[in-house]
């Protein structure tokens, strides 16, 4: 009887001691392939696959960016000025941006191994591309996603810049201390990345300015720079002016630009709107050099019935009309931007 009550012991014994190890083993299974598949550690990851920031930006001189869709763009630094597409020159501000973020882009967290093959997807069927050159070098490339759930994100695969194969791994991206995702600021669309400034004049290098108006000549008026004095004419003929008023007048050329340039449909469609419409007014300036800088205004008409805010008829859209410059482009201008160049001779005098 004690001897049946011994073996009862030790075979329960181990069952308990088996039934333990069962547990251990069970609930180690599943932590260790939680964290295989939902694991952002960096450590997972060889270290060139997540890195993208560009330490030494000074020596960046050329940047290629493309979609899917085809958009494409390439920006150069020649002589110290980035252009667009070897055309135009770019806006200073957007290249800042990008080259900044492209030396402190940082990786949040890898992508979790349960969500890479579906990241890997939607970069392989909607991304942007860019290179980055050095004196012909190719120095970095990437792909760039959409955004994380939070907008706070930016899922990019790095491509080997000696092989040119793409890394595996994916990763989430961010800038320190900055909300929201990066996509915009690779955008590959060349009307972006456009100086739109139309007169630039901030050491008032003016030779003449000339302003037309077709319905109202008489409010048309040159001023042109004579023996080192501005000197104010109405139909070719010298006329007594404000001299105050006058270099009052010029110091509104500064800086004056549009604010976006009309493509495809949209130019289309405004320029069947304004065929048959007379010109605003048309303003040529011509700098020391001898170049000549021209807009030719249109102004925008409203909807039929539309009214302003105390209910009076409104003809004309009160901030925004249309224009032609950089050699006939069309684009939009602002009301607040121009206002101050389209005076009246009588206001010079």
């Amino acid at each position: 009887m004690a001897l049946l009550f011994l073996e009862k012991y030790v075979f329960q014994n181990n069952m308990k001691k088996q039934l333990t190890v069962f547990i251990i083993s069970f609930f180690s299974l599943i932590i260790g392939g939680y964290f295989f598949f939902y694991s952002t550690d960096d450590n997972l990851s060889e270290e060139d696959a997540r890195n993208f920031g560009i330490k030494e930006i000074n020596r960046i001189d050329k940047i290629f960016l493309a979609d899917k869709k085809g958009t494409q763009v390439i920006l150069t630094k020649e002589n110290d000025v980035w252009r667009v597409n070897g055309n135009y020159v770019a806006r200073e501000i957007r290249i800042q941006t990008l080259l900044k973020t492209a030396r402190n882009i940082k990786v949040k967290q890898r992508v979790p191994k349960i969500q890479e093959e579906r990241i890997l997807k939607n970069l392989a069927t909607n991304n942007i591309k860019v290179e980055f050159f050095s004196k012909g070098d190719l120095i970095k490339s990437y792909f760039i996603g959409s955004a994380d759930g939070s907008t706070t994100g930016t899922y990019m695969l790095l491509i080997d810049e000696n092989s040119g194969e793409n890394h595996k791994t994916p990763f989430l991206t961010h800038l320190i201390g900055f909300e929201g995702y990066l996509t915009p600021r690779y955008e590959p669309n060349p009307n972006t990345w456009r100086d739109l400034k139309i007169f630039f004049f901030p050491k008032n290098a003016i030779q003449s300015v000339k302003l037309n108006y077709p319905s109202e000549p008489e409010n048309n008026f040159e001023i042109k720079l004579e023996q080192s004095e501005y000197v104010l004419f109405h139909k070719n003929q010298k006329i007594e002016s404000n001299s105050n008023a006058v270099k009052k007048y010029l110091l509104n050329f500064k800086s004056i630009a549009a604010e976006n340039l009309l493509h495809s449909s949209a130019k289309d469609t405004v320029l069947k709107k304004i065929n048959n419409q007379n010109a605003w007014f048309s303003m040529s300036i011509t700098n020391f050099l001898g170049k000549k800088t021209t807009v030719e205004g249109y102004k925008k008409k409203m909807p039929v019935g539309s009214t302003n805010s105390i209910g009076a008829p409104l003809l004309y859209d009160p901030d925004r009309f249309y224009g032609f410059c950089f050699d006939h482009e069309l684009a939009i201008l602002q009301h607040y931007v121009f206002d101050p160049l389209l005076i009246k001779k009588s206001d010079l005098e």
